[in-house]
């Protein structure tokens, strides 16, 4: 492992998935990987075919890493969303609380159940890095498409009749604050458009878009200077502090400005779109 680097940290999920695991982590150059996977009676015949999924994962770990990777092996029921939650969640906090590493978390591989688990727990602990894996090339033709998954000449695909549905337990997450967020987009505009960001033109814009929410207008004529002065700390305060702990902006030292970071152009995307 080079010198200096942080240890990497993988948790996936496998059922029937072999490559949307040991792909990622090769990329990643992971040192240790949680397999999450579920074998109820390892003689069964669906026992032994989960065993060998599992089986050629690590194996195939170990042929195409370019580092020795430790193998963590959870046998869990991967179809209950609870047990995936409180899994995933346990992991991830073991793996902070035991020194500085990067955990990365695969949704792509596994159950339904674990995709959905792994996504929320991933966001629930800061600074854990949540990804998916698209699918390339599938294994299966289309021709053999409409032999294994059709009958009588109907799609049906691989599930031919399911249980009753279960549903999940609520957890609350919270959405960002609108102003912070609505906020943020006009400091990106002003941005790409090469328009001044300073703090005096950012609370008039901020004004202008009904997100200004302090009474600092009712200043005397001869005291305009302290109002400015005022607003500016407000600013610092009530939007950029926020932006730059939410990890959603950061300082330009080369042009002395507030940019977006990554985060932040996911977050003004994503939420309060006009």
């Amino acid at each position: 492992m080079p010198s200096g680097r942080k240890k990497r940290i993988m948790i996936a999920c496998v059922t029937f998935e072999t490559a949307k695991v040991t792909e990622p982590a090769v990329f990643y150059e992971i040192n240790k990987v949680h397999i999450i996977h579920y074998v109820k009676d390892p003689q069964s015949d669906s026992g032994r075919i989960y065993g060998e999924f599992y089986d050629r994962v690590v194996e195939l770990l170990d042929r195409d890493s370019p580092l020795d990777v430790e193998v963590v092996r959870h046998n869990e029921r991967v179809s209950d969303f609870s047990t995936m939650l409180r899994t995933v969640l346990n992991i991830i906090q073991t793996e902070h609380g035991e020194g500085d590493c990067e955990i990365y978390v695969n949704i792509s591989s596994g159950s339904p159940e674990y995709a959905a688990a792994s996504a929320i727990a991933a966001m629930m602990v800061p600074g854990t890095i949540p990804f998916s894996v698209g699918t390339e090339r599938y294994t299966v033709s289309n021709e053999a498409i409409r032999e294994q998954y059709y009958v009588d000449g109907k799609p049906v695909g691989l599930t031919a009749k399911t249980y009753p549905p279960r549903t999940l337990p609520s957890y609350v997450i919270e959405m960002p604050e609108e102003h912070l967020v609505k906020g943020l987009r006009i400091l990106h505009r002003r941005n790409e458009a090469n328009l001044l960001v300073t703090s005096g033109k950012m609370v008039e814009a901020l004004k202008e878009a009904g997100l200004w929410y302090r009474a600092t207008d009712e200043v005397p004529e001869g005291r305009k200077s302290s109002q400015r002065q005022t607003e500016a700390v407000y600013y610092q305060r009530d939007f950029i502090a926020k932006w730059v702990r939410n990890g959603w902006a950061k300082r330009d030292e080369l042009h002395n400005r507030y940019v977006l970071t990554d985060e932040g152009q996911i977050i003004i995307s994503t939420f309060y779109i006009e």
